[in-house]
């Protein structure tokens, strides 16, 4: 009982009952939700925390350019999973021949592989120009 009304069902190692694999991944979304809430509301304490510290000891808080940064994703992915996934859908892909099919699946892989939002973006465009350039040698 308590594991659900934290939203620790997902991550505990022992059930007691079987769940449906959607039932675990909403979990695991509400439990991420959770989380970024408690570390935007972190954030914000600790800032203020900077604040009264510098208003006690007299000092300008605005020139020291204080920064906080806390995770924004708590998401718990399983990677392996996923890769197996698009490995099958990209072997399933060269039997129905498309190329924006492959375009995709390769857009999924880049975001599942990488974590550098920046560099996807750029993979993303250079993708989207070799469909681009596909699109225009069929016409």
């Amino acid at each position: 009982m308590l594991n659900r009304m934290v939203h620790l069902t997902p991550v505990r190692p022992y059930r007691k009952q079987t769940i449906s694999a959607v039932a675990i991944e909403t979990e695991f979304q509400i439990l991420n939700t959770l989380l970024a809430d408690k570390a935007v509301q972190l954030q914000l304490t600790e800032y203020r925390i900077f604040e009264h510290f510098c208003a006690w000891e007299a000092i300008d808080s605005k020139k020291f350019g204080f920064e906080v940064n806390y995770p924004t994703h708590f998401e718990l992915r399983d990677k392996q999973a996923d890769l197996n996934f698009i490995k099958a859908a990209r072997e399933a892909a060269t039997l129905i021949n498309s190329a924006t099919l492959q375009i995709e699946l390769n857009k999924q892989l880049v975001r599942i592989a990488l974590p550098d939002d920046d560099l996807i973006e750029k993979i993303d465009k250079e993708l989207g120009r070799g469909k681009a350039a596909s699109l225009k040698a069929e016409w």
